[in-house]
């Protein structure tokens, strides 16, 4: 298993997770790279490694793969780069604290700063139409800087989308104004 590690980029994990037992269906490992940091930047590597065979029930165990991806043997193990994960998140500071956030594409170090911030600081100016404010008043609520998890750029529209929480929580609509963080609607979401 850690040869399999070692073939998709990392040699020495800094953890090894079950994200099954034995018992449970197939078995299912988790290697997970030592963070690296550049500047505000922190990226690791996560690969999933199954072992072969066949679960519990009978059923024979499957590696996620398509014909564009590399799938490697080791002994009764089996890994796709399929299900080799990089993930990074951008660290912001505000003095002692700091908040680690995954940034969508096109969205710069800067505006995530500006609006983590702004979110910590309490100096989002609200922007909801008078037909919105009927539903949620017309004070924000209070949102925990430490809680962002993702900023990313609007589909539809300009502005941002900033997502709070893990299994739920807040989505805050926003955009910028002259130095200012502007909330334009607010959302929720569950998994």
């Amino acid at each position: 298993m850690l040869a399999l590690g070692a073939q998709f980029g990392i040699p020495n994990p800094a953890r090894i997770a079950d994200r099954f037992p034995q018992y449970v269906g197939c078995p299912v490992v988790i290697l997970e790279s030592p963070v690296t940091i550049d500047g505000n930047r922190r990226s690791r590597v996560e690969l999933t490694v199954r072992r072969t065979g066949r679960d519990t029930g009978g059923h024979h165990c499957e590696v996620y793969a398509t014909s564009d991806d590399t799938v490697k043997h080791a002994g009764r193990w089996v890994a796709s780069s399929a299900e080799r994960i990089e993930q990074t998140v951008w660290r912001v500071t505000d003095g002692d604290w700091h908040v680690d956030v995954t940034l969508g594409t096109g969205v710069s170090y800067d505006s995530a700063a500006l609006i983590v911030q702004a979110v910590r600081h309490r100096t989002l100016v609200n922007q909801i139409p008078a037909v919105l404010r009927r539903m949620f008043g017309d004070t924000l609520p209070v949102v925990d800087a430490s809680d962002i998890q993702t900023i990313a750029k609007r589909r539809r529209s300009p502005g941002y989308e900033v997502t709070t929480g893990h299994a739920g929580g807040l989505v805050l609509y926003v955009s910028f104004d002259a130095g200012q963080v502007l909330v334009h609607n607010i959302g929720s979401w569950r998994s």
